[in-house]
């Protein structure tokens, strides 16, 4: 007979929805039973829906009086940088600086028409006026643009069986190292928009402190990295 693996809900039939809820009754199973119990994720497409509570199979199960063999982890590392999609806010900026380089003549035809000023003074030269508003222009688009590719690529959330390592800045780095076993608590926090965009703050907290250790801005899909590292920190519990 094939040994199925048994999955387990909440009293509702649906995923837990909070990791600790899913910790406690998987070792009210394992205490009242003569079975082991692991935690797993339950996605619905890409998306993470919650934790689900499922039978380790027999034949992954030990003697007695032996650990628990747990199934080997996935390849966890990944390495996380800002969502792309929080730099749209920079359109209207890049737009603003084409139109200064790429209109610049018709741009002031248009402030003299609504200032009624027929004319260049004789004091200005309008040679130098076209061509200091385009470099204006080019300045504000380097400008947006290395703002830009320095967050991004200056930000970074590496995840890996060791741990969280959190590098921010490119010139200078500040670097931060969390190992799964020092996570205290992962918080998270999104507003209205970032829910539309599925981006938020998640923040890391060791045991050796009492502040935030790790605060990610803008990071994607939070609620799917957040459970992510909550199975992962699950799995290392259940094969100390």
């Amino acid at each position: 007979m094939r040994d199925e693996t048994v999955t387990i809900f909440n009293l509702d039939q649906q995923p837990f929805e909070h990791f600790d809820m899913a910790v406690k009754m998987r070792d009210l199973l394992i205490n009242e039973s003569e079975h082991q119990y692991r935690i797993d994720l339950f996605k619905v497409g890409e998306e993470s829906a919650g934790f689900v509570i499922k039978r380790v199979p027999k034949k992954l199960e030990l003697s007695k009086g032996n650990k628990q063999q747990i199934p080997a982890m996935d390849d966890i590392k990944k390495t996380f940088h800002p969502a792309l999609r929080t730099y749209l806010l920079y359109c209207p900026l890049v737009l603003i600086a084409l139109v200064l380089v790429l209109f610049t003549v018709e741009l002031w035809g248009v402030v003299l028409s609504i200032l009624d000023i027929k004319g260049l003074p004789d004091w200005i030269d309008g040679g130098v006026l076209v061509k200091s508003t385009q470099m204006i222009g080019s300045a504000g688009i380097i400008w947006i643009l290395l703002a830009v590719l320095i967050n991004y690529y200056g930000t970074t959330l590496l995840i890996d069986s060791h741990g969280l390592t959190f590098n921010k800045g490119i010139v200078t780095r500040d670097v931060t190292h969390i190992r799964f076993a020092e996570i205290r608590t992962i918080g998270l926090r999104q507003g209205l928009l970032d829910r539309l965009l599925n981006i938020g703050i998640l923040e890391f907290a060791s045991s050796g402190t009492d502040d935030v250790d790790i605060r990610f801005i803008n990071i994607a899909n939070p609620s799917g990295v957040k459970a992510k590292i909550e199975a992962i920190i699950e799995q290392q519990i259940q094969g100390q």
